[in-house]
């Protein structure tokens, strides 16, 4: 039976988070919202047309979440598949910590690299712009393909923990925890559409506080790899969790 890493589970759940609120992220989701939706950015800020369609943007957006879930997984899948076929799980391990660093620095905006701060567009066809739940998954995939830049740093560090992954299923589990991690904050936002826009508006300065906790936590993470000392933190954190009631149930029931 597979071994799954508590703190590398963890790590990819924060990781998914963090991408959602990431400066460069955030700002886009009304948009994407308002294309699932039918629906115009305007019409989404009103009060009285919100509340007929709350619903439908709630039921789109989980379609909308599965559709670059899947996208995501499929790199877990396949990265991993290429470190195990390859060989290369040990080379990863060796050098995983310091690109996970140089990811971190990114981020926070102490380095930069021209490849990472490439975009790839990706136009939205006319006929996805009518709200469904095919639609909805499509574009999702979509915008998982054509990732705004910010993203690339978080998904690429763990897809390098997926990639020295044990199994081809612990990598993919991985990129599943990731998807959620994502996931949980879009679809709390469609259901609180109105609420939440409110919120984004106000939050200017705590992205840029965002995207530094980001970049402190990839750091930290790549900083344990590279010197070795990971496994004796997981092991820590482990015994530590190990204390809380019902936790040992929960970890042999289902990691």
């Amino acid at each position: 039976m597979p071994e799954f890493s508590l703190t590398i589970t963890i790590s990819a759940f924060i990781a998914g988070v963090l991408t959602f609120f990431a400066p460069c992220t955030l700002p886009l989701i009304p948009a994407f919202l308002g294309i699932i939706s039918g629906s115009s950015t305007d019409e989404l800020r009103d009060p009285n047309k919100l509340k007929m369609i709350r619903g439908r943007i709630f039921r789109n957006a989980i379609f909308y979440v599965l559709g670059f879930s899947l996208i995501f997984i499929l790199f877990g899948v396949s990265f991993t598949f290429v470190s195990q076929v390859l060989g290369l799980r040990e080379w990863i391990q060796g050098i995983g910590g310091v690109l996970i660093i140089i990811f971190g620095l990114v981020i926070m905006g102490w380095l930069r690299l021209p490849f990472l701060n490439q975009e790839k567009q990706v136009r939205v066809p006319q006929l996805f712009q009518k709200a469904s739940f095919l639609n909805s998954f499509l574009l999702g995939a979509l915008f998982a393909i054509g990732w705004s830049p910010c993203v690339g740093p978080l998904l690429g560090s763990v897809l390098l923990l997926a990639s020295t992954s044990g199994t081809i299923l612990e990598g993919t589990f991985l990129l599943v925890v990731f998807a959620i991690g994502l996931g949980i904050p879009f679809l709390v936002t469609a259901l609180l559409i109105g609420k939440a826009f409110t919120a984004f508006g106000r939050w200017g300065n705590v992205l840029s506080v965002i995207n530094k906790i980001a970049g402190i936590f990839l750091i930290f993470l790549g900083f344990l790899l590279t010197i070795g000392w990971f496994s004796a933190f997981h092991n820590k954190l482990i015994f530590y969790f190990y204390q809380l009631p019902y936790f040992e149930v929960f970890i042999n029931r289902f990691l």
